[in-house]
């Protein structure tokens, strides 16, 4: 219960808006607001409040976003550096659970773990950090002390160049805030990879896909694979360690593809065949040499990067999964991926079984496959659950 004594501005809901924040929604849209405390700055903790008076929480404010409020706490708890290490120590302990003995994992999913618009990515010595909520921005010197208390720290990047931060109004920016931030080897329990925390994508490298490289592994033995938009190779690598007879990696970025030679000689590994390439022509190629291959990968970069592209994203996410089909051997495993945020799984679904019907295959789904463990899902927030993926055994 929150203490009203506390004096925070207040934001009142209009009627009837109370319920998703009563069973565990974060975010109050600027539609559902009917009055706010003048003294409510941009970035202020505020409390929340039902029309009826009743108070349902704290948070951070921002006129200028859609999501004018983000929910911090259901208590008063001020904002300061013991709040932010309070968190870190809880997200801590949950990735030392997850990974015992490893450091590199995503250490805050945002919202789902209770820092709503921060991701903090660890490589071994470096953290990495994407802020897109401006409350948080304007408290991120607290963050970034927290942060260098954690031990074996030596140094935090901002990397804050991703397209959230221009709907709350804040501006690009990338760059070393605390120590020092040097190439980092990694591992993800089986192989290593060299990241850079300043270059790369994302912020660094994608950990996301880490259990579901792991899960590929054992549909690759003596198998002839295709991973296209490799990146710098976590599913092809995998593919040559776990025994696979021939890799072929597809990505546009010839740094990308670079990357590849470098992981490969990391884990003393050979003979994954590398092409820069656009993988659309790649695949008509492909297709026009009639090659097969009993494995294929397709986890392209988001499609859909907001609501008003969902229509045309759903087109070439069907293009490029029929596309894996007509190169796919029959009795072929392919894994499909989407990490488009307005991709739900529903229209996902519905993605698999129209690119199944294009390219004339019958298919059955073997696995649904979602982020790694250390990006945990927020049960009221759908949109914490970002990544679906799906693999499948097709004739």
């Amino acid at each position: 219960m929150i203490d009203t004594a506390q004096e925070y501005p207040v934001v009142t809901l209009r009627p009837r808006e109370e319920r998703r924040l009563r069973y565990g929604h974060t975010w109050v849209f600027s539609n559902e607001i009917a009055s706010i405390a003048p003294q409510a700055d941009p970035g202020a903790q505020v409390v929340v409040r039902a029309s009826h008076g009743m108070p349902l929480g704290t948070g951070i404010y921002n006129p200028h976003s859609l999501i004018a409020v983000r929910v911090t706490s259901r208590g008063t708890e001020p904002l300061d550096r013991e709040w932010f290490a309070t968190r870190l120590r809880r997200a801590l302990r949950l990735r030392e659970t997850l990974y015992p003995g490893q450091r590199t994992y995503r250490l805050l999913h945002s919202e789902a773990d209770g820092v709503p618009g921060v991701i903090v990515d660890r490589f071994e010595g470096v953290f990495t950090v994407q802020i897109a909520a401006l409350g948080m921005e304007m408290r991120r010197e607290m963050l970034y002390d927290a942060l260098m208390e954690i031990e074996g720290v030596a140094g935090i990047v901002e990397r804050n160049d991703h397209a959230l931060r221009a709907l709350e109004g804040l501006p690009s920016r990338v760059g070393i805030v605390r120590g020092t931030a040097d190439p980092q080897i990694v591992t993800d329990g089986l192989l290593r990879y060299n990241v850079d925390p300043l270059g790369g994508q994302k912020t660094g490298f994608y950990l996301d896909q880490r259990e579901n490289r792991l899960a590929m592994r054992r549909y690759m033995r003596d198998a002839r694979v295709l991973d296209l938009f490799s990146n710098n190779g976590g599913f092809a690598l995998h593919a040559r360690h776990a025994g696979a007879r021939d890799v072929i990696a597809v990505d546009s970025s010839a740094a990308a593809i670079a990357e590849i030679h470098t992981n490969s000689s990391l884990n003393n590994l050979s003979g994954i065949e590398t092409r820069t390439a656009d993988v659309f022509a790649e695949l008509a190629a492909l297709r026009s040499q009639h090659e097969r291959f009993d494995v294929a990968i397709a986890d392209p970069p988001p499609f859909a990067r907001s609501k008003k592209n969902v229509a045309a994203a759903r087109k070439k996410y069907v293009e490029l999964f029929s596309g894996t089909l007509s190169v796919l051997a029959p009795g072929g495993t392919v894994f499909w991926a989407t990490c488009s945020h307005h991709i739900t799984r529903e229209t996902f679904m519905e993605m698999i079984r129209e690119s199944l019907a294009r390219a004339r295959r019958d298919g059955v789904i073997l696995e649904e496959r979602g982020a790694a463990p250390d990006h945990p899902v927020h049960p009221s927030m759908p949109e914490t659950a970002y990544l679906h993926g799906a693999i499948l055994s097709v004739e």
